[in-house]
């Protein structure tokens, strides 16, 4: 009587990440609307009743490949989160075990003779040691850039008053922070920071020392990960602006889920709140992609709390507590698909999380928030002159 060959749920695993294309494809399979993006395969969640994609995602490289996310539900084993054996366990609504023997003919396990036994540890060890070594590298390295990141932001002055932070702000983008009475803490002013570009398409480098205003990047748990920066130089004219650099704004750091907290807003006894880790149940979120609209929101309804998500393609993905229940996303006018079908699925990302969303965007002219604070401070000007 032959004996059944045996593989430890390590090894499986591993065996599974392996062909990780073809386990997702089968038990987690393309849909209307699937995408790729940061890494994750965007699909509907294969157990449950999913309408639309946008919650449900699937890691596909890197030390979590295999690993599965939905966050319409949030932090639920099994339900909310899990492994490559988790996800043919929910494909499947079956229990582990029922779970494993689906993984074992799927890999064709049954019937191996000793030698494929063996052969198969084999591979499977060294792949769980990739992986080990690959989660480790990837620590390593986000560890290191999130210090450097933090680093950048602490040696940067924190009192932004007089100087090319507040002149840029002011000049350039009509947001006057000194009418707020206080600044946004999270902004800094580094006199020389280092800039560095390389072209993707030619090779070409770019290196140099500006001024540049800076912003510490914080994820759901407050830990500072990453840091914006902003690179100013003057114009022609004299006035301080955005550098003449191929990208004049730079992101140091993994910034995906995270954000940039602009501004808290008032306590509800008119003091200044608390972190939006501990906001109150119903808090009403404002959050803009960029920095310069965020602080336009911020001029406009300075009582409002304002996040910046960075990139239109973060706006989705940024984790939020339970407390915000009320959230308008304030986006710019993008004519593009692409841009458009972006911002529907930041939209239904949230909605999903259970809350209720709104969306801003500017039809007044020009592309964004900021561009319309720009245009109504223009014309206050030419009225005052005509006057």
């Amino acid at each position: 009587m032959s004996q059944r060959p045996t593989y430890s749920l390590d090894e499986i695993k591993s065996m599974l990440v392996a062909q990780l294309d073809g386990v997702v494809a089968q038990y987690a399979p393309p849909a209307k609307g699937s995408y790729t993006a940061f890494g994750k395969y965007f699909t509907l969640n294969p157990g449950r009743a999913d309408r639309s994609v946008g919650s449900f995602c699937v890691t596909m490289t890197g030390p979590d490949a295999g690993r599965w996310n939905d966050y319409a539900v949030g932090s639920v084993p099994g339900k909310g989160y899990g492994d490559v054996l988790d996800l043919i366990a929910l494909a499947l609504d079956c229990d582990l075990s029922q779970a494993v023997r689906e993984a074992r003919s799927y890999l064709g396990l049954q019937s191996d003779s000793p030698q494929d036994i063996e052969r198969r540890k084999e591979a499977a060890r060294k792949a769980a040691a990739r992986r080990a070594q690959a989660e480790a590298d990837d620590r390593k390295r986000k560890n290191a850039r999130a210090k450097q990141a933090q680093a950048i932001w602490l040696g940067g002055q924190e009192r932004i008053k007089d100087t090319p932070v507040e002149f840029y702000l002011r000049d350039q983008r009509c947001i006057d922070l000194r009418t707020l009475g206080r600044q946004p803490r999270v902004l800094r002013y580094v006199p020389e920071c280092f800039y560095y570009h390389e072209d993707p398409q030619t090779g070409e480098v770019f290196e140099g020392t500006y001024p540049a205003m800076v912003a510490i990047i914080t994820n759901h748990r407050g830990d500072n990960v990453a840091v914006h920066r902003t690179y100013l130089a003057r114009d022609a004219d004299g006035r301080w602006n955005k550098a003449p650099v191929p990208a004049a704004k730079k992101v140091l750091g993994e910034y995906h889920g995270a954000a940039i907290h602009i501004w808290k807003g008032i306590g509800l006894r008119g003091g200044k709140p608390g972190s939006l880790r501990v906001a109150p149940q119903g808090t009403h979120l404002f959050m803009a992609e960029g920095i310069e609209d965020a602080l336009s929101i911020v001029m406009l309804k300075p009582e409002a709390r304002v996040l910046a998500a960075i990139s239109l393609g973060n706006l989705g993905f940024v984790q939020l507590p339970p407390a915000v229940t009320d959230l308008t996303l304030v986006a710019d006018l993008d004519d593009n698909d692409t841009a458009r079908e972006q911002l529907e699925r930041a939209v239904a990302q949230h909605q999903k999380a259970g809350r209720r969303v709104k969306l801003f965007q500017n039809r007044w002219g020009g592309k964004d928030l900021n561009d319309a604070l720009r245009a109504t401070a223009e014309a206050q000007h030419q009225g005052k002159e005509a006057g």
